[in-house]
């Protein structure tokens, strides 16, 4: 068995040296999309970005324990409510930058069928990946639409990430035929690999909504920097279009 991607990365987007750095924690399913984004506004606003991709849970527990983050782009809007009740984040400052689609989806063209239902409740796959519903947004929603759909695995035919990014990478690699992944994960695979799989997009009444929050964290070492970063965020129109064709709700 191939062994799985680390779910937890650290990206540095470079900008002059003499820059102000940004220490950004990021949910695994937004980390190309933030990339992407501190690419844009890195060289025009004297920044740059030291980026950690991991699950929103490992993150939390982290800040919790005094990481030195600056912002949080988390992947729900608990998380950021809880570090705020806590006086680990500040309160006026978190809003929602996107809502998650998710997406059941094999790199394979020919497995996800058009009556994708009918195809889960069959079984007729070795193994499905899911992130972990306890830590997870992505897994809590994967679970309930499994639920909703009535769809009775066997034991040990579903693969469980620690973040949405590991659910990904067991489909990506063949640890297992199908995910219940983020949509934003299947367009930059397709887009990077320039091949399309199969997909299947589950009805968003079918799992609880997946509003993903940013926040700025009590301890940034650059408050003011952190949050100019966070108003283009919210508010340019640059950076919306980059979360939409990314896969993403606004």
């Amino acid at each position: 068995m191939r062994r799985p991607i680390l779910a937890c990365i650290l990206l540095l987007v470079a900008a002059p040296a003499a820059a102000t750095e940004l220490r950004v924690a990021v949910a695994a399913n937004f980390i190309t999309t933030l990339e992407r984004l501190a690419e844009a506004y890195a060289p025009e606003n004297g920044v740059r970005f030291a980026i950690s991709s991991g699950s929103s849970g490992k993150h939390f527990a982290q800040i919790r324990q005094g990481a030195p983050f600056d912002l949080l782009f988390s992947a729900d809007d608990q998380r950021t409510a809880d570090l705020v009740a806590s006086g680990h984040a500040v309160a006026d400052s978190r809003f929602v930058y996107a809502e998650g689609i998710l997406a059941l989806w094999s790199p394979d063209p020919g497995v996800v069928p058009e009556d994708a239902v009918a195809f889960l409740k069959s079984g007729d796959y070795r193994r499905i990946a899911i992130a972990n519903p306890r830590v997870a947004p992505y897994g809590a929603a994967a679970e309930a639409v499994l639920n909703a759909h009535g769809v009775d695995l066997r034991p040990g035919q579903v693969v469980t990430g620690q973040s949405v990014g590991q659910a990904f990478s067991f489909v990506a690699t063949g640890n297992a035929e199908v995910g219940l992944v983020a949509l934003s994960q299947v367009i930059t695979h397709e887009r990077q690999k320039d091949a399309a799989g199969s997909r299947w997009i589950p009805e968003s009444d079918s799992y609880p909504p997946i509003m993903q929050e940013a926040v700025l964290l009590a301890a940034a070492r650059n408050p003011d920097a952190a949050s100019a970063f966070l108003d283009w965020v919210r508010t340019s129109e640059t950076a919306q279009a980059m979360i939409e064709a990314d896969g993403y709700r606004l």
